[in-house]
């Protein structure tokens, strides 16, 4: 028997909730595996405790800003190591003088607040409340990784979340552009290229 038929019939569930089951799964065994493959990497190349410091900095900030969402697996994991990749690897090298630090997460708090929520097709439109909710977390989050920034001494760790968030923030932003609409009337797919 198929599960599909075995939750229908023993649980009562209807078409539309074994549909939400099944992409809850999906989702999240697509997500795992993904961190998974990109952790590989990162352990070969000796930025693994970067990767876990950028993955913790993105998690956070991404599920409540949401960004641009793919339909396909690989085009996914493609921007998801390009984005960690230059995160962790390449834009950390540049040093930019302290204030300019600040400056540049006031940038990412105004860039949030314009732009985000952006959630996914498959996921209900976000309502006036939970927009705002959104905005204000997505300020908190900001806000205290810059007072982090000021009270802990700058290491590549700080320095790596600094750049997760700059990218995090310009992906809201690339996502408006891809889209051309008003934030929020409807929800951001990319296809595949």
């Amino acid at each position: 028997m198929k599960i599909h038929d075995y939750l229908k019939n023993n649980y009562g569930y209807s078409d539309f909730q074994i549909g939400q089951i099944r992409y809850t799964i999906i989702s999240i065994l697509s997500d795992v595996s993904k961190l998974i493959i990109m952790g590989i990497f990162f352990i070969l190349t000796d930025y693994f405790f970067q990767y876990l410091a950028a993955i913790a900095t993105l998690l956070v900030l991404r599920t409540c800003t949401g960004g641009l969402h793919f339909k396909h697996y690989f085009s996914c994991l493609a921007l998801s190591f390009f984005l960690l990749y230059i995160g962790i690897c390449q834009l950390p090298k540049i040093l930019l003088p302290r204030p300019l630090y600040f400056v540049l997460l006031l940038l990412c708090i105004l860039i949030n607040y314009l732009f985000a929520p952006i959630v996914s097709s498959y996921r209900p439109i976000p309502n006036g409340i939970q927009i705002r909710k959104a905005k204000r977390q997505a300020f908190h989050i900001i806000t205290i990784y810059a007072l982090i920034m000021y009270i802990v001494p700058p290491n590549q760790y700080i320095i790596t979340g600094f750049w997760i968030i700059m990218l995090q923030s310009f992906q809201l932003l690339a996502a408006k552009i891809v889209r051309k609409e008003v934030p929020h009337e409807a929800s951001i797919e990319i296809m595949d290229i």
